[in-house]
């Protein structure tokens, strides 16, 4: 049995990747690539079942349940922690002041620094090296060791619905609004967002202020935890293994919630943007407040798509405690939300994100050249038919690994002998994710 599971991964890989010639026709290199939408998502879908099949026979017992204090590689890293912090302290500088005196819109470096490397680089890297929000943070920097208030501690049981909600506003900035990428829209959401984080460190200290009402800690903390390393304050690299983590990240309040706007957000930008969008909605007067509506009823899609998986699954399983599943499950669903942003913005990632080596040298957009680096153009490093594949990779393996934490929590939550037959449900969510995120490559 371990080996058809096996052989048809294996099989539905090739199935997939086979069809890749079929998918480069009248497509310019450098640009996202359509894909022919069945056949795909048919073998993306067959990738997922046959994983879901492999776990059942291979993993009888679940193995990621207990915390990791991971392995120490190097010590070094501390030099890196403040390089971090300082990094970070500046950036937030150079977007205030990009945003007010910058006078190039199209090479101002405040839009590029939020929208690109806040929102995806970042979190890109600490899928790969641990959480370096951490560090990054200016306003966790800025405040100092402040671990006592006499204020009322207001994030004692808020969880992270605050943070959320944040994380909503800021994804509707950036995605709903034709300002909303504007350099002085920048500068003042980075004014505005220093008093609401000051605000909540005065109410709470600083741990619980940065965890439940900082929109970007939550986010780099859990996307962090897929990492097979991290770095802890002391400047410790620590190896724990891919994934590792992730399941001993804390239940809390809002963290479906969260994990569904980071989803629900990505899902919206893509069909918004799509030509099917505008054939069937066409052009609105009300556009602000059309789209504000669209991706607000986009996440509550995404989470009642979620709630629905995990009450049938807690139903099969014989528990009442559906609200405490849904919680306990919602770790898996950050290795797709992941994958979608990846995936989605992978051109501008790949493309926009080398315009930091123009910003060192016309930081405010003056035109300046600093070190003869301003006029540097974009290099299209990758073809269509090569950001296709990575796309589409990335989809799968990212499924694949929310297949996986699903089955490990499984085994941990439910009773044994309903832990498989309780993971259906979360399967089919799974390759409905899946399908709707090959949907988006292919309208896109």
């Amino acid at each position: 049995m371990r080996r058809v599971g096996i052989v048809g991964v294996i099989t539905a890989l090739w199935l997939v990747l086979a069809a890749a010639p079929a998918a480069a026709h009248g497509i310019a290199g450098g640009l996202d690539l359509p894909v022919p939408l069945s056949f795909f998502v048919a073998g993306a879908g067959l990738v997922v079942v046959f994983s879901f099949v492999a776990l059942a026979v291979a993993w009888p017992e679940a193995r990621w349940q207990a915390p990791s204090p991971g392995r120490v590689l190097a010590t070094w890293g501390r030099w890196v922690v403040v390089g971090l912090m300082v990094i970070g302290v500046a950036a937030l500088g150079l977007v205030v002041a990009a945003g007010v005196f910058g006078e190039d819109l199209r090479t101002n470096s405040a839009p590029i620094l939020v929208w690109v490397y806040l929102w995806l680089v970042l979190p890109l890297l600490g899928a790969v090296v641990g959480d370096l929000w951490r560090y990054v943070n200016p306003w966790r920097t800025l405040v100092g060791e402040r671990e006592r208030s006499d204020f009322p501690r207001a994030a004692e049981n808020v969880g992270v619905y605050p943070a959320a909600i944040a994380f909503v506003v800021f994804m509707w900035l950036g995605l709903v609004p034709d300002y909303g990428r504007a350099p002085g829209v920048a500068a003042l959401a980075a004014i505005l967002y220093s008093l609401y984080v000051g605000s909540a460190v005065l109410l709470s200290d600083r741990e619980r202020a940065f965890g439940s009402f900082d929109a970007f800690t939550p986010y780099n903390y859990l996307v962090g935890a897929i990492a097979p390393i991290s770095l802890d304050p002391q400047g410790a690299w620590r190896r724990h293994g891919w994934l590792r983590r992730l399941p001993t990240v804390p239940v809390q309040p809002g963290l479906t919630l969260f994990v569904t706007v980071i989803i629900g957000s990505v899902t919206y930008d893509g069909l918004s943007a799509s030509e099917l969008w505008s054939d069937v909605w066409g052009t609105t007067r009300f556009q602000e407040w059309f789209g504000t509506v669209a991706l607000l009823a986009t996440i509550g899609a995404i989470w009642a798509m979620y709630r629905a998986a995990t009450w049938v699954a807690a139903r099969m399983a014989g528990l009442t405690t559906h609200a405490l599943v849904a919680e306990s499950f919602a770790h898996v669903l950050v290795p797709v939300g992941l994958a979608y942003a990846v995936t989605h913005y992978f051109t501008v990632i790949a493309f926009e994100g080398q315009m930091l080596i123009s910003i060192v040298s016309d930081p405010l957009g003056l035109g300046d050249d600093y070190f003869g680096t301003a006029l540097r153009e974009v290099e299209l490093w990758i073809g269509a038919i090569g950001v296709w594949y990575i796309q589409l990779g990335i989809i799968i393996v990212g499924h694949v690994a929310a297949a996986v934490l699903v089955h490990d929590r499984a085994l941990a939550v439910f009773p044994k002998e309903h832990a498989v037959r309780s993971q259906y449900p979360m399967l089919v969510l799974i390759v409905a994710l899946s399908s709707v995120g090959l949907f988006l490559l292919s309208v896109a």
